[in-house]
């Protein structure tokens, strides 16, 4: 990757984009640097933070086949979007798979688990709800 392009990607934890007006993420390179951490090796799964603000977060998820994120629930509403692979994301009420070029919605504050059907890289996007003081 030459400099230019270094220069308009995000993904490091000191650089959450929200000081770029443009950002781009070659999503395709990130999962496989992903695949290449620690965590990768030990627990199956990585991610990483592309954009982070007060009322943004997108993050990109990669899982190992058989490999699940635990029941949890968002601060706000989210979209997921399958780059590449398999997943099934479960709630309470349904479980649905999808694969890569597929996406979902799930309303605020809904518990909800994610199992790689195969191996998969997931977009993840949180639009966290205001906080009620």
């Amino acid at each position: 990757m030459n400099e230019t392009d270094k220069s308009q990607q995000s993904g490091s934890p000191q650089d959450s984009g929200k000081d770029k007006i443009l950002l781009t993420t070659d999503l395709t390179t990130l999962a496989h640097e992903l695949k290449g951490e620690e965590n990768w090796q030990k627990i199956g799964r990585g991610s990483r933070t592309i954009f982070k603000s007060e009322t943004l977060r997108i993050v990109l998820n990669v899982m190992q086949a058989g490999s699940e994120i635990k029941p949890h629930q968002a601060p706000g509403p989210i979209s997921v979007q399958v780059v590449e692979g398999r997943i099934r994301f479960i709630t309470e009420e349904q479980s649905v798979e999808l694969a890569k070029g597929q996406m979902l919605t799930l309303q605020a504050h809904v518990r909800h688990s994610v199992e790689a059907l195969e191996e998969a890289a997931f977009l993840l996007t949180v639009s966290p709800l205001p906080s009620r003081s």
